[in-house]
């Protein structure tokens, strides 16, 4: 490392940024290291409850049904409320979609690539204001580095772990690093497994697209699934994802995804090509739902439940919120809301330690 900071992030998707925004914020220094920005440039919108009908425990609701009660209460109590603040921060579009598995539309975004483009706008913000190393960081380095500056603080935002398959719709990169760091240092990791994997329903199989999602939300505006004899087979159900990836999966694996319904407005605001009518898809591991355990303030809890002195996490790096199943849309609420929450933090305790 060639410049000793308060903060030192690893990781340089959308939750790595938006820790280092708020650690800059908060008066610390940062060094933020990142061998890329794993799935952040691919979100194409959030959840925020914008809507007056809507609102954080209705939000709450959606977010724990969807997961069957087996996310961690605390980590989606907090995600909900804090996302309130977005709406203020950014200026979304005036369109706002129901993602699947939700009772009420709150996915919203700007010109459907949210994620790339917040993530251009805070590099710029920062510009001259963070170190940044473009490197890969292993286990062995971290642990020197823990070791020679006892009290930095770190955070790991490397993102999930579903890259390790050979179909996803992750970079290959994105194998689970930061889950073996957390652990180095004394963090424990849960729901690592298969059990944990959220598949995306509709991904290309085929062609130079292959891996790459077609958006669910088209469901409800007249998009239908065909199965290999051109038959539909889902009717009027409109199912979570994971429930959805189990009906094609009952199909044979492969289903047909016909958008010839669906007006080409809303096709052209998914950025999506016109006369792509007729898809092939497939479920593709898309996100990984366990990993390092934390607390609603973004601290690494050991196994014992102790917070690890020093040590943060943030976004698809950690597990808990998103229990048995992620709720379409949350993935850009966890990057934005827990990144701010885990530089905010860390920032406030370089400050109390001067």
């Amino acid at each position: 490392m060639k410049v000793v900071s308060d903060i030192f992030i690893i990781g340089g998707g959308l939750a790595g940024w938006r820790a280092a925004e708020a650690s800059v914020a908060g008066g610390a220094s940062v060094t933020l290291v990142a061998n890329g920005a794993g799935n952040s440039p691919d979100i194409h919108a959030l959840n925020c409850p914008v809507l007056p009908e809507d609102s954080v425990e209705q939000f709450i609701e959606d977010t724990l049904s969807s997961g069957k009660y087996e996310n961690d209460r605390q980590l989606v109590e907090a995600m909900c409320q804090e996302s309130v603040h977005l709406k203020d921060e950014f200026a979304f579009d005036e369109t706002i979609i129901r993602p699947l598995g939700s009772t009420i539309p709150r996915c919203v975004s700007i010109k459907h690539a949210i994620g790339a483009i917040a993530l251009g706008d805070i590099k710029r913000r920062l510009k001259d204001k963070v170190v940044v190393e473009n490197r890969t960081m292993t286990v062995e380095e971290l642990l020197e580095i823990r070791a020679k500056y006892p009290s930095m603080k770190i955070i790991i935002a490397t993102g999930g772990w579903c890259g390790k398959y050979d179909f996803s719709t992750n970079p290959a990169y994105l194998k689970g690093d930061g889950l073996a760091m957390a652990e180095a240092l004394g963090g424990a990791v849960k729901d690592v497994d298969m059990d944990h994997v959220q598949y995306e329903p509709t991904v290309r199989v085929e062609g130079q697209k292959r891996g790459i999602p077609v958006i669910t939300t088209l469901l409800y505006e007249g998009a239908r699934l065909l199965n290999m004899e051109g038959k539909e087979f889902l009717g009027d159900a409109r199912l979570n994802k994971d429930e959805l990836s189990k009906a094609i999966f009952d199909q044979g694996g492969y289903a047909f995804y016909d958008l010839t319904d669906v007006p080409d407005e809303k096709i052209m605001e998914c950025k999506m090509d016109l006369s792509e009518r007729m898809i092939k898809v497939a479920p593709a591991p898309h996100s990984s739902l366990g990993g390092i355990v934390i607390d609603s303030k973004c601290h690494v809890l050991a196994s014992d439940g102790s917070i690890v002195p020093g040590l943060f996490a943030c976004g698809e790096a950690t597990g808990g919120i998103h229990g048995l199943n992620r709720l379409g849309g949350n993935g850009g609420t966890v990057a934005m809301v827990f990144g701010t929450i885990a530089g905010r933090e860390a920032a406030m305790e370089v400050k109390n330690e001067r």
